[in-house]
């Protein structure tokens, strides 16, 4: 088992953008998974992501990841490389070409989702509504960059927070949107997922004050100050 020191030098060490408490968040959820599916990421750049599932799931039950990526941008080696070094490889099969075209070729049962491809709201919410049935019951899917682009923001909020088959919808700091796939959620369910997409908007809120630059310089430092806080 990875202790959550070690997790955080290694993704000091990885190019990306995850937060602490966001790779420890996956790292927990991976080792949480039974096996009554796999895991599967869309998009794994460089592998930040990836090795957080990878020693997760190494931890827990060895569940299988699969991590979907164009690769167009001549990352894998890189990829394979941090994969490699963080000995999950014979964990981790990766699969290259367009989530959304790959999809309907995935027959796999999935337990934990972690939706971190396009960020276009169309091809977000082609990954949500191409990949989100194929989770099971109680599994868990997860979105990144919703604070920080309109796809993600979007599909979290009209999708995964506002629906009824999901619940314990959650925000993790500073990006990640997740809940629990259920049948039909109940009315507590629906109150916290829309607690958890209010701390979400907060967060955006509080981005917008610290770093929009048509905004006086007094009111950036503060929504920066208030950003560390809440972190």
């Amino acid at each position: 088992m990875a202790p959550i020191p070690e997790l955080r030098k290694r993704l000091d060490d990885l190019p990306g953008w995850l937060s602490y408490e966001e790779g420890e968040t996956l790292y927990r959820l991976a080792r949480g998974c039974t096996g009554r599916g796999v895991i599967v990421e869309i998009g794994s750049w460089r592998g930040k992501s990836t090795t957080c599932l990878g020693l997760g799931s190494k931890a827990g039950n060895e569940v299988k990841i699969f991590a979907v990526d164009r690769h167009t941008d001549g990352t894998f080696p890189d990829w394979q490389q941090n994969v490699e070094a963080a000995g999950i490889d014979d964990l981790v099969t990766p699969i290259k070409g367009r989530s959304q075209e790959l999809a309907a070729e995935f027959d796999e049962p999935i337990e934990l989702l972690f939706i971190d491809g396009a960020h276009q709201y169309e091809l977000v919410r082609q990954d949500f509504e191409r990949w989100v049935p194929k989770v099971v019951d109680r599994g868990v899917v997860a979105l990144h960059d919703t604070t920080g682009f309109e796809g993600p923001s979007r599909v979290a909020d009209e999708l995964l927070y506002k629906s009824h088959r999901f619940k314990d919808g959650r925000f993790v700091f500073s990006t990640m949107a997740l809940a629990t796939k259920v049948d039909e959620n109940t009315a507590a369910d629906r109150v916290r997922n829309r607690y958890a997409m209010g701390v979400k908007r907060s967060v955006q809120l509080v981005r917008k004050l610290g770093g929009q630059k048509r905004l006086p310089p007094p009111v950036q430092r503060l929504g920066r100050r208030l950003l560390r806080t809440i972190q």
